[in-house]
């Protein structure tokens, strides 16, 4: 996927119907093969097809769409932003109001794959389980998905990361050229890609902090569009960054508003 269309507000949500939801669902992980007409199955859940009046919904390649379910909350990834909505169930009845999402810019094609998969849950209005699956059925719709076993917290030390989303205060956006990584060992030794560019060095992690004691970038010469991303990886890395994992996400917060967004690799 080559989704790197231009850098938007970071915290920006577009409302597609009705009034918000509370906001995304939590995604629990392996689905709860519950029996719909009581509290429905509930984690999180990957497109696997679609059609809509017969026809196969797109799904580009490297992207994935999603649906979290949690006890009146909906929500997941719509092959480029994420989504979120309220829904309700009534035995077989099932649907979601509310529907919105942030607004991340992606490539054309994949972007027009999202707005078919979010209006194809929006004429959503039935569920069922086939075996292991989850179907969704409306008019001329019907969504399929598998459950996506839960995640797994990766510690930061020891994890390969992939970066994901450069952050520069209000905006993000996304990553281009190479797989830009990172691997830190629980000795502090840093190594990893900016996209373009080599890194090796050293750093000090004193709990959620870490500070680069050594830090040194290849000496490739990067495009003019991976240039701009060079440049924000190495300042982050190199001027010490605070911490936080959550599940399978490592955000690094830098000085400035500065930051990076990466996903076990």
């Amino acid at each position: 996927m080559d989704p790197r269309a231009r850098a938007v507000p970071l915290l920006a949500v577009v409302l597609l119907g009705g009034a918000a939801a509370a906001g995304c669902a939590g995604g629990a992980g392996a689905a709860d093969a519950a029996d719909a007409a009581d509290v429905g199955p509930t984690g999180t859940w990957q497109l696997s097809s679609g059609t809509v009046d017969d026809a196969a919904l797109p799904r580009p390649e490297d992207a994935r769409a999603t649906l979290d379910l949690d006890d009146g909350e909906a929500g997941g990834t719509a092959f480029c932003n994420r989504w979120f909505a309220g829904y309700e169930l009534d035995g077989s009845a099932f649907a979601l109001s509310g529907i919105g999402r942030t607004e991340i810019g992606c490539a054309p094609e994949v972007m027009a794959a999202e707005r078919a998969y979010l209006d194809a849950l929006g004429a959503v209005d039935s569920l069922a389980t086939d075996g292991e699956e989850l179907v969704l059925t409306g008019d001329g719709v019907e969504l399929r998905f598998t459950p996506v076993a839960p995640v797994i917290e990766s510690p930061f030390t020891g994890t390969r990361w992939v970066l994901e989303t450069l952050v520069d205060g209000p905006t993000a956006s996304s990553t281009t050229g190479g797989p830009a990584t990172l691997e830190v060992t629980a000795e502090g030794t840093l190594t990893g890609s900016t996209g373009c560019r080599g890194l090796t060095g050293r750093v000090a992690i004193e709990g959620d902090m870490v500070r680069s004691t050594e830090l040194r970038a290849g000496q490739e010469k990067c495009p003019a569009d991976v240039g701009a991303q060079d440049r924000h990886v190495v300042a982050v890395l190199g001027d010490g960054f605070q911490v936080s994992v959550d599940g399978g996400r490592l955000t690094l917060s830098g000085p400035g508003g500065r930051g990076l967004v990466y996903r076990a690799g």
